[in-house]
């Protein structure tokens, strides 16, 4: 059995596969992620948490995610942020803001969508 998922390093935006029984894993596809559509991405983001709301059991899915994940940088309780994502530490990528934004994902793919 194979399971696909995404993953973005820095500029780049990876679609892989691994086989569950050896842990193999292929590339199937990569992308440069340009400083426009990550611009984008942004704006979408912090639109989509204007004008929605994320659900409290979608909310509580990406903070257990997150809870789990490798590439979470914990700097105490109220500040997480995802070294997977490109974006600087500042007041609007810490993960408790991101979780708060329907459009927001995760570049790991770990997250359940909203609705």
């Amino acid at each position: 059995m194979t399971t696909n998922f995404n993953l973005q390093y820095n500029d780049w935006k990876y679609n892989l596969s691994q086989n569950s029984e050896n842990g193999e894993l292929k590339i199937l596809s990569f992308e440069r992620v340009g400083l426009v559509r990550k611009a984008v991405e942004y704006a979408k983001a912090e639109v989509s948490g204007l004008v929605g709301e994320v659900e409290l059991p979608v909310l509580e899915a990406r903070k257990a995610a997150c809870g789990e994940c490798e590439s979470v940088k914990k700097a105490g309780e109220e500040e997480w942020y995802c070294k997977s994502c490109g974006c600087p530490e500042w007041e609007r990528s810490k993960l408790q803001v991101k979780w708060g934004m329907p459009a927001a994902k995760c570049p790991l793919g770990k997250w359940p969508v909203n609705g």
